[in-house]
């Protein structure tokens, strides 16, 4: 039985030019097309937008964040208490003590908020990838007046490397014979940072840790520790800040990137999903056209099929060629869709001339990913939705009366 279904399927579909040319399996088979690559623009640059993203988090910053519970900072004894601590820890990949304090930088006349960071920039293992995103200049902060500053920071204060910014502390005022003044400091730029997230990039000084203290009047204190975990324990940042926090009775406050960033991150999953289930009813549309040739097919066939009946032929084998005959080509117009897709996401992740406004986005520039879990999941819904469709037609087959066909 199989054999014959593969004789008609090259008969139908392989022997002729005529199944191709005709005008419903022409429309059938653009409309699959265009619909298959519209979701598989919209999937991959939302997957791409959520990948590029979360990658960049998760390499500026780092995965877990210690803080003193009470009110105040960290001080060495707590330090060596942590790392003593973190040391012990299988998941942990390094750690180190940060200063992060909100300052005002300005340079003639131009003011911008901004994000102070002192960090041990000589270690190698760092657990923020600071020293990945320092594009010019040097990021090296060997003397106490030198900072790396994002380089959006840069454009919108009218400075270059080399250049002198003054850093204002409003929260950390000095008595002075004129009064309580803000302090303030001069620093060079040696360096530019570009993470590629306009947060970031508008943002952040970076200096070495001491400088940070001395202009914060710091003695001995740092504001949090900075941990970052082995790939393979990412995910289960939020466990183990839980778990290190019963460990440590609760003496620390710990976070993880999850608690500042997963309603974020769910956000988009959702968003990604709506976005899917919404296109997916331009295939359903585009199926249609799927009912329309199914059924033109069966009127033009109709004398064969009655001789096929008559020779015993049932319902289900001839429903089972002209399913084959639909699948056969709906899959190889998804696959033509997808390819399309890809090609027009490609496109758009590669032109410059439509950028992303990162105040809004965070990113700027567009991204595209198509996994191949994301390749099935849309041949898989596209073919399913075919399928339903050529089910529609078919009961013209079992309506049919052999004995009528025969005698027209």
């Amino acid at each position: 039985m199989n054999k014959v279904i593969i004789f008609f399927f090259k008969k139908y579909i392989f022997s002729t030019r005529r199944e191709w040319l005709r005008f419903d399996s022409i429309f059938m088979v653009i409309g699959i097309i265009i619909s298959v690559a519209t979701l598989t623009v919209a999937h991959s640059i939302f997957e791409g937008y959520e990948t590029v993203l979360k990658k960049t988090i998760l390499s500026v910053n780092s995965h877990v964040y210690v803080f003193l519970s009470k009110e105040g900072n960290l001080e060495d004894n707590n330090i060596e208490e942590l790392s003593e601590f973190l040391s012990s820890q299988i998941e942990v990949e390094s750690f180190s003590p940060v200063i992060i304090s909100q300052i005002m930088a300005s340079n003639n006349g131009r003011v911008k908020g901004a994000l102070m960071r002192g960090i041990q920039w000589e270690k190698e293992d760092l657990p923020s990838a600071y020293k990945k995103y320092v594009f010019a200049g040097d990021y090296k902060l060997e003397s106490d007046s030198d900072v790396v500053i994002g380089y959006k920071l840069a454009k919108e204060l009218n400075l270059k490397l080399g250049d002198v910014i003054q850093l204002v502390s409003p929260m950390n005022s000095k008595v002075t014979a004129l009064g309580m003044q803000s302090a303030k400091e001069d620093f060079t730029i040696k360096g530019l940072y570009k993470s590629g997230m306009h947060e970031y990039d508008s943002k952040y000084i970076f200096l070495n840790l001491d400088s940070a203290a001395a202009f914060n009047n710091f003695e001995n204190e740092f504001t949090m520790m900075e941990i970052k975990l082995k790939p393979d324990f990412i995910e289960s940042a939020d466990y183990l800040a839980y778990k290190w926090q019963m460990i440590l009775n609760y003496k620390y406050q710990i976070s993880s990137w999850i608690d500042f960033n997963g309603n974020l991150f769910s956000l988009l999953k959702l968003e990604k999903w709506v976005i899917f289930i919404i296109l997916s009813f331009l295939i359903l549309i585009a199926s249609f056209n799927v009912v329309s040739s199914v059924s033109t097919s069966i009127i033009e066939k109709k004398r064969e099929l009655g001789i096929l009946k008559a020779y015993g032929a049932s319902n289900m084998f001839l429903a089972r060629i002209f399913i084959g005959k639909t699948l056969i080509i709906s899959f190889i117009a998804v696959l033509f869709g997808q390819l399309l897709g890809l090609g027009i996401a490609k496109f758009i992740s590669w032109q410059t001339f439509f950028l992303l406004k990162g105040d809004v986005y965070f990113l700027e520039k567009i991204n595209v990913r198509f996994s191949f879990i994301s390749w099935l999941i849309i041949l898989g819904t596209s073919l399913l939705i075919v399928f339903l469709s050529s089910l529609i037609p078919l009961k013209k087959i079992s309506q049919m009366e052999v004995t009528e066909i025969l005698r027209g």
